[in-house]
Protein backbone atom coordinates (compact mmCIF):
# COMPACT_ATOMS: atom_id res chain seq x y z
CA UNK A 1 0.00 0.00 0.00
CA UNK A 2 1.25 3.65 -0.42
CA UNK A 3 3.11 4.98 1.86
CA UNK A 4 3.61 8.66 2.97
CA UNK A 5 6.72 8.91 4.85
CA UNK A 6 7.19 10.91 7.99
CA UNK A 7 10.36 12.84 9.61
CA UNK A 8 10.93 10.37 11.84
CA UNK A 9 10.74 7.33 8.86
CA UNK A 10 13.83 9.23 7.48
CA UNK A 11 15.48 10.12 10.50
CA UNK A 12 18.39 8.17 12.37
CA UNK A 13 17.50 7.24 15.97
CA UNK A 14 21.06 7.57 17.49
CA UNK A 15 21.72 9.36 20.88
CA UNK A 16 25.20 11.17 21.06
CA UNK A 17 25.65 9.22 24.77
CA UNK A 18 25.90 5.76 23.02
CA UNK A 19 29.04 6.79 21.99
CA UNK A 20 30.24 7.59 25.38
CA UNK A 21 32.48 5.32 26.57
CA UNK A 22 32.88 3.57 30.01
CA UNK A 23 36.40 3.16 31.58
CA UNK A 24 36.34 -0.80 31.18
CA UNK A 25 36.11 0.02 27.52
CA UNK A 26 38.68 2.43 26.52
CA UNK A 27 41.35 0.07 26.38
CA UNK A 28 39.68 -2.69 24.53
CA UNK A 29 40.69 -1.27 20.94
CA UNK A 30 43.13 -2.98 18.79
CA UNK A 31 44.43 -1.71 15.38
CA UNK A 32 43.70 -4.60 13.57
CA UNK A 33 40.15 -6.12 12.36
CA UNK A 34 38.30 -3.91 14.15
CA UNK A 35 34.58 -5.14 14.24
CA UNK A 36 35.93 -8.59 12.47
CA UNK A 37 34.89 -10.68 15.42
CA UNK A 38 34.36 -13.75 13.57
CA UNK A 39 36.68 -13.40 11.15
CA UNK A 40 39.81 -12.70 13.96
CA UNK A 41 38.43 -15.93 15.33
CA UNK A 42 39.04 -17.73 11.98
CA UNK A 43 42.15 -16.14 11.17
CA UNK A 44 43.80 -16.98 14.97
CA UNK A 45 42.80 -20.60 14.45
CA UNK A 46 44.58 -20.77 10.98
CA UNK A 47 47.75 -18.77 12.36
CA UNK A 48 48.10 -21.43 15.55
CA UNK A 49 47.45 -24.20 13.58
CA UNK A 50 50.28 -24.26 10.86
CA UNK A 51 50.85 -28.14 10.59
CA UNK A 52 46.98 -27.86 8.94
CA UNK A 53 46.68 -24.46 7.50
CA UNK A 54 49.80 -23.24 6.62
CA UNK A 55 49.22 -20.90 3.54
CA UNK A 56 46.29 -19.06 3.46
CA UNK A 57 43.87 -16.78 1.57
CA UNK A 58 41.86 -13.15 3.22
CA UNK A 59 39.59 -11.70 0.95
CA UNK A 60 37.56 -8.54 1.86
CA UNK A 61 36.06 -5.08 -0.24
CA UNK A 62 38.84 -2.28 -0.66
CA UNK A 63 39.55 0.06 2.48
CA UNK A 64 38.95 -2.70 5.15
CA UNK A 65 43.04 -2.64 5.37
CA UNK A 66 43.46 -6.31 4.97
CA UNK A 67 47.31 -5.58 4.94
CA UNK A 68 48.25 -2.87 7.95
CA UNK A 69 45.45 -5.65 9.74
CA UNK A 70 47.51 -8.79 8.89
CA UNK A 71 51.10 -7.49 9.20
CA UNK A 72 50.12 -5.76 12.90
CA UNK A 73 48.03 -9.17 13.87
CA UNK A 74 51.36 -11.53 13.49
CA UNK A 75 53.70 -8.68 15.01
CA UNK A 76 51.50 -7.89 17.81
CA UNK A 77 50.51 -11.36 18.79
CA UNK A 78 52.88 -14.24 17.15
CA UNK A 79 56.17 -12.24 16.73
CA UNK A 80 57.38 -14.26 19.91
CA UNK A 81 55.81 -17.40 18.01
CA UNK A 82 57.44 -17.11 14.58
CA UNK A 83 61.54 -16.16 15.79
CA UNK A 84 64.36 -18.19 14.50
CA UNK A 85 67.77 -18.47 14.49
CA UNK A 86 69.69 -15.69 12.27
CA UNK A 87 70.49 -18.21 8.86
CA UNK A 88 73.86 -17.89 7.22
CA UNK A 89 73.18 -19.75 4.45
CA UNK A 90 76.45 -21.61 2.80
CA UNK A 91 77.40 -23.58 -0.38
CA UNK A 92 79.47 -26.75 0.01
CA UNK A 93 79.92 -28.64 -3.20
CA UNK A 94 76.16 -28.68 -4.59
CA UNK A 95 74.44 -28.45 -1.18
CA UNK A 96 73.30 -25.76 1.30
CA UNK A 97 74.05 -25.56 4.82
CA UNK A 98 71.79 -23.30 7.14
CA UNK A 99 73.71 -24.43 10.44
CA UNK A 100 74.87 -21.54 11.93
CA UNK A 101 77.43 -23.23 13.93
CA UNK A 102 79.52 -24.98 10.86
CA UNK A 103 80.96 -21.79 8.67
CA UNK A 104 84.89 -23.68 8.54
CA UNK A 105 85.57 -23.86 4.89
CA UNK A 106 82.02 -22.85 3.47
CA UNK A 107 81.29 -20.13 1.52
CA UNK A 108 78.57 -17.59 2.45
CA UNK A 109 76.06 -17.05 -0.23
CA UNK A 110 74.25 -14.45 1.66
CA UNK A 111 73.58 -13.28 5.57
CA UNK A 112 69.99 -11.90 6.02
CA UNK A 113 69.75 -8.55 7.79
CA UNK A 114 69.72 -9.32 10.96
CA UNK A 115 66.73 -6.71 11.62
CA UNK A 116 64.65 -7.92 9.07
CA UNK A 117 61.83 -9.49 10.35
CA UNK A 118 59.97 -12.60 9.27
CA UNK A 119 56.96 -10.85 8.63
CA UNK A 120 57.15 -9.35 4.97
CA UNK A 121 54.84 -7.26 2.80
CA UNK A 122 55.32 -7.59 -1.02
CA UNK A 123 52.97 -4.78 -2.80
CA UNK A 124 54.47 -6.03 -6.42
CA UNK A 125 55.55 -9.57 -6.35
CA UNK A 126 57.16 -10.72 -9.49
CA UNK A 127 59.86 -13.71 -10.18
CA UNK A 128 62.75 -11.05 -8.91
CA UNK A 129 60.97 -9.90 -5.85
CA UNK A 130 60.15 -13.94 -4.64
CA UNK A 131 62.86 -15.79 -6.01
CA UNK A 132 65.93 -13.36 -6.04
CA UNK A 133 69.14 -12.96 -8.14
CA UNK A 134 71.76 -15.59 -7.71
CA UNK A 135 75.38 -15.24 -9.41
CA UNK A 136 78.44 -17.37 -9.47
CA UNK A 137 79.56 -15.30 -6.21
CA UNK A 138 76.84 -14.21 -3.95
CA UNK A 139 73.22 -15.03 -3.81
CA UNK A 140 70.57 -12.35 -3.40
CA UNK A 141 67.57 -13.80 -1.73
CA UNK A 142 64.39 -12.68 -2.50
CA UNK A 143 61.16 -12.42 -0.26
CA UNK A 144 60.62 -16.26 -0.40
CA UNK A 145 63.94 -16.64 1.29
CA UNK A 146 64.08 -13.60 3.49
CA UNK A 147 60.21 -14.27 4.87
CA UNK A 148 61.89 -18.06 6.13
CA UNK A 149 60.49 -19.25 9.03
CA UNK A 150 57.87 -16.34 9.00
CA UNK A 151 55.16 -15.23 6.95
CA UNK A 152 55.13 -13.44 3.49
CA UNK A 153 52.00 -11.38 2.54
CA UNK A 154 50.89 -10.82 -1.34
CA UNK A 155 48.30 -9.09 -2.93
CA UNK A 156 45.97 -11.37 -5.36
CA UNK A 157 45.36 -9.04 -8.31
CA UNK A 158 49.03 -8.85 -9.23
CA UNK A 159 49.59 -12.57 -9.04
CA UNK A 160 46.22 -12.80 -11.67
CA UNK A 161 48.36 -10.37 -14.20
CA UNK A 162 51.10 -11.67 -13.70
CA UNK A 163 50.39 -16.07 -14.38
CA UNK A 164 54.38 -16.97 -14.46
CA UNK A 165 55.19 -15.67 -11.10
CA UNK A 166 51.73 -17.40 -9.91
CA UNK A 167 53.34 -20.71 -11.43
CA UNK A 168 56.27 -20.24 -9.59
CA UNK A 169 55.44 -19.15 -6.32
CA UNK A 170 53.32 -22.03 -5.77
CA UNK A 171 56.16 -24.36 -7.55
CA UNK A 172 58.43 -23.28 -4.30
CA UNK A 173 55.61 -24.06 -1.87
CA UNK A 174 54.84 -27.22 -3.37
CA UNK A 175 58.32 -28.11 -3.50
CA UNK A 176 59.52 -26.11 -0.13
CA UNK A 177 62.30 -25.11 -2.45
CA UNK A 178 63.71 -22.84 -4.66
CA UNK A 179 65.07 -24.99 -8.03
CA UNK A 180 66.85 -23.23 -10.83
CA UNK A 181 67.58 -25.07 -12.91
CA UNK A 182 63.79 -24.90 -13.86
CA UNK A 183 63.21 -21.10 -13.79
CA UNK A 184 62.05 -19.47 -17.24
CA UNK A 185 64.46 -18.26 -19.48
CA UNK A 186 64.27 -14.47 -18.73
CA UNK A 187 66.05 -11.99 -19.88
CA UNK A 188 67.71 -11.03 -16.66
CA UNK A 189 68.17 -14.71 -15.43
CA UNK A 190 70.08 -15.97 -18.44
CA UNK A 191 73.81 -15.53 -16.94
CA UNK A 192 72.53 -16.73 -13.61
CA UNK A 193 74.32 -19.72 -12.16
CA UNK A 194 71.42 -22.50 -12.60
CA UNK A 195 73.80 -24.62 -10.81
CA UNK A 196 73.13 -23.63 -7.48
CA UNK A 197 71.23 -26.28 -5.17
CA UNK A 198 67.97 -26.03 -4.65
CA UNK A 199 66.95 -23.33 -1.34
CA UNK A 200 64.39 -24.54 1.05
CA UNK A 201 61.45 -22.48 1.80
CA UNK A 202 60.25 -22.53 4.96
CA UNK A 203 57.70 -19.21 4.84
CA UNK A 204 53.71 -19.43 5.37
CA UNK A 205 52.18 -17.40 2.51
CA UNK A 206 49.24 -14.92 3.08
CA UNK A 207 46.99 -13.82 -0.22
CA UNK A 208 45.61 -10.81 0.19
CA UNK A 209 42.42 -9.09 -2.29
CA UNK A 210 39.00 -8.94 -3.10
CA UNK A 211 36.09 -11.55 -3.63
CA UNK A 212 36.68 -11.20 -7.49
CA UNK A 213 40.02 -11.83 -7.44
CA UNK A 214 39.98 -14.77 -5.74
CA UNK A 215 37.21 -15.68 -8.37
CA UNK A 216 40.18 -14.92 -11.34
CA UNK A 217 42.86 -16.76 -9.42
CA UNK A 218 40.43 -19.87 -8.88
CA UNK A 219 39.74 -19.65 -12.59
CA UNK A 220 43.26 -20.09 -13.62
CA UNK A 221 43.98 -22.27 -11.11
CA UNK A 222 40.90 -24.68 -10.37
CA UNK A 223 44.09 -26.60 -7.98
CA UNK A 224 44.49 -23.34 -5.54
CA UNK A 225 43.15 -24.88 -2.64
CA UNK A 226 45.49 -27.85 -2.66
CA UNK A 227 48.17 -25.36 -1.52
CA UNK A 228 45.92 -22.50 0.41
CA UNK A 229 43.26 -24.36 2.17
CA UNK A 230 41.68 -21.69 3.96
CA UNK A 231 39.79 -18.69 2.42
CA UNK A 232 38.58 -16.51 5.18
CA UNK A 233 36.42 -13.77 4.63
CA UNK A 234 36.17 -10.82 5.48
CA UNK A 235 32.70 -8.61 6.76
CA UNK A 236 31.58 -5.77 4.92
CA UNK A 237 28.70 -4.44 7.53
CA UNK A 238 28.42 -4.45 11.26
CA UNK A 239 25.61 -4.54 13.58
CA UNK A 240 24.34 -1.38 14.97
CA UNK A 241 24.86 -2.37 18.81
CA UNK A 242 26.67 -1.02 22.08
CA UNK A 243 29.65 -3.00 21.84
CA UNK A 244 29.95 -2.01 17.84
CA UNK A 245 29.50 2.24 19.16
CA UNK A 246 31.49 1.73 21.63
CA UNK A 247 34.31 -0.07 19.26
CA UNK A 248 33.95 3.09 16.75
CA UNK A 249 34.10 5.59 19.35
CA UNK A 250 37.29 4.37 20.57
CA UNK A 251 38.32 4.16 16.58
CA UNK A 252 37.50 7.45 16.39
CA UNK A 253 40.10 8.31 19.16
CA UNK A 254 42.72 6.20 18.40
CA UNK A 255 42.69 8.39 14.66
CA UNK A 256 42.84 11.25 16.39
CA UNK A 257 45.95 13.50 17.13
CA UNK A 258 47.27 14.37 20.54
CA UNK A 259 47.95 18.44 18.88
CA UNK A 260 44.38 18.74 18.07
CA UNK A 261 41.43 18.66 20.44
CA UNK A 262 39.62 15.54 21.24
CA UNK A 263 36.37 14.79 19.42
CA UNK A 264 33.25 15.84 20.55
CA UNK A 265 30.08 12.91 20.73
CA UNK A 266 28.27 14.95 18.42
CA UNK A 267 31.38 14.44 15.55
CA UNK A 268 31.53 10.42 16.38
CA UNK A 269 27.60 10.44 15.87
CA UNK A 270 27.92 12.78 12.98
CA UNK A 271 30.84 10.28 11.62
CA UNK A 272 28.36 6.60 12.15
CA UNK A 273 25.91 8.41 10.85
CA UNK A 274 28.17 8.60 7.33
CA UNK A 275 28.87 5.12 7.88
CA UNK A 276 25.42 3.87 7.83
CA UNK A 277 24.77 5.93 4.71
CA UNK A 278 27.70 4.65 2.88
CA UNK A 279 25.96 0.56 3.93
CA UNK A 280 22.37 2.17 2.86
CA UNK A 281 21.19 0.86 5.99
CA UNK A 282 20.09 2.25 8.85
CA UNK A 283 20.67 -1.22 11.54
CA UNK A 284 24.01 -2.25 9.71
CA UNK A 285 27.22 0.28 9.48
CA UNK A 286 30.26 -0.10 6.64
CA UNK A 287 32.98 -1.43 7.92
CA UNK A 288 34.70 0.28 5.16
CA UNK A 289 37.69 1.85 7.67
CA UNK A 290 39.47 3.99 4.96
CA UNK A 291 36.43 5.98 4.23
CA UNK A 292 35.48 6.83 7.94
CA UNK A 293 39.07 7.49 8.45
CA UNK A 294 39.24 10.20 5.47
CA UNK A 295 36.21 11.58 6.39
CA UNK A 296 37.54 12.51 10.16
CA UNK A 297 40.93 13.40 8.90
CA UNK A 298 39.08 16.02 6.32
CA UNK A 299 37.37 17.32 9.64
CA UNK A 300 40.88 17.26 11.72
CA UNK A 301 41.86 19.45 8.57
CA UNK A 302 39.71 22.30 9.85
CA UNK A 303 40.01 22.02 13.32
CA UNK A 304 43.76 22.98 13.30
CA UNK A 305 42.41 26.86 14.44
CA UNK A 306 41.07 25.20 17.77
CA UNK A 307 44.40 23.63 19.09
CA UNK A 308 45.54 26.46 21.22
CA UNK A 309 41.84 26.60 22.85
CA UNK A 310 41.02 25.45 26.00
CA UNK A 311 38.25 22.70 26.20
CA UNK A 312 37.91 22.77 22.77
CA UNK A 313 36.46 20.24 20.79
CA UNK A 314 36.33 18.42 17.13
CA UNK A 315 32.66 18.94 16.91
CA UNK A 316 30.31 17.78 14.32
CA UNK A 317 29.93 21.13 12.29
CA UNK A 318 33.99 20.11 11.46
CA UNK A 319 32.73 16.94 10.13
CA UNK A 320 30.03 18.75 8.16
CA UNK A 321 32.91 21.36 7.02
CA UNK A 322 35.09 18.33 6.26
CA UNK A 323 32.64 16.37 4.41
CA UNK A 324 31.69 19.40 2.24
CA UNK A 325 35.04 19.94 1.34
CA UNK A 326 35.31 16.73 -0.03
CA UNK A 327 32.02 17.14 -1.94
CA UNK A 328 33.64 20.19 -3.55
CA UNK A 329 37.26 18.56 -4.15
CA UNK A 330 35.43 15.58 -5.94
CA UNK A 331 32.14 16.95 -7.79
CA UNK A 332 34.05 18.07 -11.10
CA UNK A 333 31.38 15.89 -13.19
CA UNK A 334 28.65 17.10 -11.10
CA UNK A 335 29.76 20.78 -10.98
CA UNK A 336 29.41 20.33 -14.73
CA UNK A 337 26.07 18.70 -14.81
CA UNK A 338 24.55 21.65 -12.11
CA UNK A 339 25.74 24.00 -14.61
CA UNK A 340 24.41 22.42 -17.74
CA UNK A 341 21.01 22.23 -15.92
CA UNK A 342 20.90 26.01 -15.17
CA UNK A 343 21.57 26.61 -18.41
CA UNK A 344 18.71 24.83 -20.02
CA UNK A 345 20.57 22.27 -21.67
CA UNK A 346 18.28 19.67 -20.56
CA UNK A 347 14.72 19.06 -21.42
CA UNK A 348 13.43 18.84 -17.98
CA UNK A 349 9.68 19.98 -16.40
CA UNK A 350 9.26 20.88 -13.12
CA UNK A 351 5.83 22.20 -13.44
CA UNK A 352 2.65 20.97 -15.44
CA UNK A 353 2.25 17.81 -17.16
CA UNK A 354 3.42 15.79 -20.31
CA UNK A 355 2.42 12.78 -22.09
CA UNK A 356 4.53 9.81 -22.23
CA UNK A 357 7.20 11.30 -20.53
CA UNK A 358 8.10 11.14 -16.71
CA UNK A 359 11.15 11.56 -14.70
CA UNK A 360 13.12 9.12 -13.50
CA UNK A 361 16.26 8.76 -10.87
CA UNK A 362 19.65 7.52 -11.87
CA UNK A 363 23.19 7.34 -10.74
CA UNK A 364 26.01 8.60 -13.21
CA UNK A 365 29.09 6.97 -12.42
CA UNK A 366 32.49 7.50 -14.11
CA UNK A 367 35.82 5.90 -13.91
CA UNK A 368 36.20 7.62 -10.49
CA UNK A 369 33.45 5.96 -8.17
CA UNK A 370 34.38 8.74 -5.60
CA UNK A 371 32.80 11.02 -8.34
CA UNK A 372 29.55 9.57 -8.90
CA UNK A 373 26.15 11.61 -8.31
CA UNK A 374 22.27 11.36 -8.78
CA UNK A 375 20.92 13.10 -12.00
CA UNK A 376 17.20 13.54 -13.18
CA UNK A 377 16.43 11.75 -16.83
CA UNK A 378 13.44 12.17 -19.14
CA UNK A 379 12.12 8.72 -19.64
CA UNK A 380 9.98 8.91 -22.95
CA UNK A 381 7.42 6.60 -23.99
CA UNK A 382 5.83 6.61 -27.88
CA UNK A 383 3.30 4.48 -28.50
CA UNK A 384 2.09 4.24 -32.54
CA UNK A 385 0.27 1.83 -34.52
CA UNK A 386 2.49 -0.99 -36.12
CA UNK A 387 3.00 -4.68 -35.63
CA UNK A 388 3.00 -5.13 -31.87
CA UNK A 389 6.57 -4.60 -31.85
CA UNK A 390 8.39 -3.55 -28.36
CA UNK A 391 11.45 -0.83 -29.62
CA UNK A 392 14.08 -0.42 -26.26
CA UNK A 393 16.55 2.51 -28.29
CA UNK A 394 19.05 2.28 -26.00
CA UNK A 395 19.56 -1.15 -26.40
CA UNK A 396 19.39 -0.62 -30.42
CA UNK A 397 21.96 1.66 -30.43
CA UNK A 398 24.53 -0.57 -28.07
CA UNK A 399 23.76 1.69 -25.19
CA UNK A 400 22.04 -0.76 -23.06
CA UNK A 401 23.26 -2.67 -20.48
CA UNK A 402 21.96 -6.14 -19.32
CA UNK A 403 20.77 -5.49 -16.61
CA UNK A 404 18.49 -2.66 -18.41
CA UNK A 405 17.94 -4.83 -21.14
CA UNK A 406 16.08 -7.47 -18.47
CA UNK A 407 13.91 -4.56 -16.78
CA UNK A 408 12.69 -3.41 -20.36
CA UNK A 409 11.61 -7.42 -20.66
CA UNK A 410 9.84 -7.59 -17.52
CA UNK A 411 8.37 -4.55 -18.54
CA UNK A 412 7.42 -6.17 -21.60
CA UNK A 413 6.10 -9.57 -19.81
CA UNK A 414 4.17 -7.41 -17.63
CA UNK A 415 2.30 -5.59 -20.18
CA UNK A 416 1.09 -8.88 -22.27
CA UNK A 417 -0.05 -10.10 -18.73
CA UNK A 418 -2.20 -6.73 -18.40
CA UNK A 419 -3.10 -7.02 -22.02
CA UNK A 420 -3.62 -10.59 -22.86
CA UNK A 421 -4.28 -9.77 -26.64
CA UNK A 422 -0.90 -7.38 -26.33
CA UNK A 423 0.16 -8.97 -30.01
CA UNK A 424 -2.99 -7.76 -31.49
CA UNK A 425 -3.20 -4.25 -30.29
CA UNK A 426 -1.22 -3.38 -33.34
CA UNK A 427 0.71 -0.62 -31.16
CA UNK A 428 4.32 -0.09 -31.44
CA UNK A 429 6.25 0.99 -28.17
CA UNK A 430 9.69 2.73 -28.22
CA UNK A 431 11.40 3.81 -24.55
CA UNK A 432 14.06 6.17 -24.23
CA UNK A 433 16.33 7.32 -21.95
CA UNK A 434 16.42 11.36 -23.37
CA UNK A 435 19.86 13.36 -23.55
CA UNK A 436 21.65 10.11 -22.49
CA UNK A 437 25.12 9.30 -24.29
CA UNK A 438 26.53 7.01 -21.75
CA UNK A 439 25.95 3.01 -21.19
CA UNK A 440 22.42 2.87 -19.20
CA UNK A 441 22.46 -0.56 -17.11
CA UNK A 442 20.43 -1.08 -14.50
CA UNK A 443 16.50 -1.97 -13.88
CA UNK A 444 15.95 0.81 -11.49
CA UNK A 445 14.14 2.59 -14.00
CA UNK A 446 11.43 -0.30 -14.83
CA UNK A 447 8.64 1.31 -13.20
CA UNK A 448 8.91 4.98 -14.58
CA UNK A 449 9.22 2.85 -18.18
CA UNK A 450 6.30 1.21 -17.62
CA UNK A 451 4.00 4.70 -16.66
CA UNK A 452 5.31 6.28 -19.38
CA UNK A 453 4.14 3.61 -21.39
CA UNK A 454 0.82 3.50 -20.21
CA UNK A 455 0.55 7.33 -19.98
CA UNK A 456 2.05 7.30 -24.12
CA UNK A 457 -0.80 4.42 -24.54
CA UNK A 458 -3.96 6.45 -22.97
CA UNK A 459 -2.81 9.69 -23.92
CA UNK A 460 -3.17 10.53 -19.83
CA UNK A 461 -0.64 12.89 -18.59
CA UNK A 462 2.10 12.94 -16.38
CA UNK A 463 2.67 15.61 -13.65
CA UNK A 464 6.26 17.37 -14.07
CA UNK A 465 6.53 17.54 -10.08
CA UNK A 466 6.92 14.37 -9.39
CA UNK A 467 9.89 11.56 -9.91
CA UNK A 468 10.22 7.75 -9.39
CA UNK A 469 12.50 5.10 -9.13
CA UNK A 470 12.04 1.27 -9.03
CA UNK A 471 12.35 -2.19 -10.46
CA UNK A 472 9.43 -4.53 -10.89
CA UNK A 473 8.75 -8.15 -11.36
CA UNK A 474 6.63 -9.32 -14.36
CA UNK A 475 3.35 -9.71 -11.71
CA UNK A 476 4.06 -6.02 -10.96
CA UNK A 477 5.51 -6.03 -7.70
CA UNK A 478 7.57 -3.14 -6.45
CA UNK A 479 11.80 -4.40 -5.57
CA UNK A 480 14.51 -2.34 -4.08
CA UNK A 481 16.82 -0.48 -6.10
CA UNK A 482 20.22 0.82 -4.73
CA UNK A 483 21.87 4.21 -4.04
CA UNK A 484 18.41 5.25 -3.32
CA UNK A 485 19.64 8.34 -0.84
CA UNK A 486 21.54 9.37 -3.31
CA UNK A 487 18.60 9.47 -5.64
CA UNK A 488 16.39 10.89 -3.28
CA UNK A 489 18.78 13.93 -2.21
CA UNK A 490 19.13 14.44 -5.94
CA UNK A 491 16.00 15.15 -6.63
CA UNK A 492 15.50 17.47 -4.28
CA UNK A 493 18.49 19.50 -5.22
CA UNK A 494 17.59 20.02 -8.59
CA UNK A 495 13.86 20.59 -7.57
CA UNK A 496 14.86 23.38 -5.58
CA UNK A 497 17.53 24.66 -7.85
CA UNK A 498 15.20 24.74 -10.82
CA UNK A 499 11.26 24.13 -9.67
CA UNK A 500 8.66 26.58 -8.40
CA UNK A 501 8.48 27.39 -4.63
CA UNK A 502 4.65 27.15 -5.09
CA UNK A 503 5.15 22.88 -5.74
CA UNK A 504 5.53 20.51 -3.67
CA UNK A 505 7.72 17.88 -5.27
CA UNK A 506 7.19 13.90 -4.58
CA UNK A 507 9.54 10.68 -4.92
CA UNK A 508 8.21 7.77 -5.37
CA UNK A 509 10.31 4.47 -4.23
CA UNK A 510 9.69 1.28 -3.21
CA UNK A 511 8.66 0.21 0.37
CA UNK A 512 11.44 -2.37 0.81
CA UNK A 513 13.74 0.84 0.39
CA UNK A 514 11.93 3.21 2.74
CA UNK A 515 12.86 1.31 5.79
CA UNK A 516 16.95 2.11 5.52
CA UNK A 517 16.65 6.03 4.45
CA UNK A 518 19.67 7.94 5.47
CA UNK A 519 18.71 11.63 4.59
CA UNK A 520 20.38 15.47 4.97
CA UNK A 521 18.94 17.24 7.48
CA UNK A 522 18.01 19.77 5.25
CA UNK A 523 15.88 17.55 3.30
CA UNK A 524 14.44 16.03 7.10
CA UNK A 525 13.24 19.45 7.41
CA UNK A 526 11.60 19.79 4.00
CA UNK A 527 9.64 16.80 4.46
CA UNK A 528 8.63 18.25 8.45
CA UNK A 529 6.99 20.92 7.27
CA UNK A 530 5.41 19.41 3.88
CA UNK A 531 7.54 20.74 1.50
CA UNK A 532 9.01 18.04 0.03
CA UNK A 533 7.52 13.85 -0.18
CA UNK A 534 8.56 10.63 0.34
CA UNK A 535 5.79 8.04 -0.69
CA UNK A 536 6.84 4.21 -1.23
CA UNK A 537 4.88 1.53 -3.09
CA UNK A 538 4.81 -2.25 -3.25
CA UNK A 539 2.89 -2.72 -6.41
CA UNK A 540 2.19 -0.99 -9.61
CA UNK A 541 -1.32 -1.04 -9.30
CA UNK A 542 -0.68 1.18 -6.50
CA UNK A 543 1.39 3.61 -8.11
CA UNK A 544 -0.57 3.97 -11.53
CA UNK A 545 -3.25 5.28 -10.50
CA UNK A 546 -1.75 7.48 -8.15
CA UNK A 547 0.18 9.35 -10.20
CA UNK A 548 -2.05 9.24 -13.23
CA UNK A 549 -5.17 10.05 -10.96
CA UNK A 550 -7.28 7.75 -12.60
CA UNK A 551 -8.36 4.44 -11.51
CA UNK A 552 -6.64 1.55 -12.97
CA UNK A 553 -9.85 0.13 -13.50
CA UNK A 554 -11.26 -3.88 -13.83
CA UNK A 555 -13.00 -6.07 -16.79
CA UNK A 556 -16.85 -5.83 -16.17
CA UNK A 557 -19.57 -8.22 -17.56
CA UNK A 558 -19.21 -6.52 -20.88
CA UNK A 559 -15.79 -7.90 -21.18
CA UNK A 560 -14.56 -4.55 -21.28
CA UNK A 561 -12.45 -2.64 -18.29
CA UNK A 562 -14.62 0.03 -16.34
CA UNK A 563 -15.34 3.09 -17.33
CA UNK A 564 -13.39 6.10 -17.32
CA UNK A 565 -10.33 3.43 -16.10
CA UNK A 566 -6.70 3.96 -17.38
CA UNK A 567 -7.37 0.35 -18.96
CA UNK A 568 -10.47 1.62 -20.74
CA UNK A 569 -8.71 4.86 -22.21
CA UNK A 570 -6.19 2.64 -23.31
CA UNK A 571 -8.59 0.17 -24.93
CA UNK A 572 -10.71 3.02 -26.74
CA UNK A 573 -8.00 5.02 -27.77
CA UNK A 574 -6.56 2.23 -29.93
CA UNK A 575 -9.44 1.08 -31.07
CA UNK A 576 -10.44 4.58 -32.57
CA UNK A 577 -6.93 4.48 -34.11
CA UNK A 578 -7.50 1.56 -35.77
CA UNK A 579 -10.61 2.55 -37.48
CA UNK A 580 -9.07 5.94 -38.48
CA UNK A 581 -6.01 3.36 -39.77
Amino acid sequence: MLKKLTKNDITVELKETEFKLEPKEKDFHTDYFIFQIEPLKQIRHTLDNPQFFKHFILTGEEGFGKRSSIVNLIKKEYSEKIKSPKKFFFRKSNTIVTDPEIKEGLTPLFDPDAETTPVIFDPTPSIMSLVGIPTDKKYYPGNLIKASGGYLVLPIDKLIKDTLTYEILKASILSESIDFINLPELQFYQALDRMLPQFPVDARIILIGEEHQYEQLLKRDPNLHEVFKVKIDLETEGEVSKKNLARFSNLIDVLSLPELPPPHLSAKKRIFEEALKINENKTKFSLNITKIKAIYEEAMTFAKSKKEQKGAFITEADIELGLANIEKRESTYKKRYYEDLKNGIYNLSFTGKRVGRINGLSIFMPFNQKQEFGQVNVISSRAIMGGGNFINIEREVNLSGDFHDKGVFVLQSFLKGLFPGFASLGVDISILFEQSHHLIDGDSASVAELIATISALSGIEVPCNVAVTGSMSQYGEAMAVGAINQKIESWFSITKLLGSPREVYSVYIPISNSKDLILSAELRKAVGENKFQIVSYSHINEILPEILKTPLGKIEKDGKHSSESILRKIEDRLERKKEEK
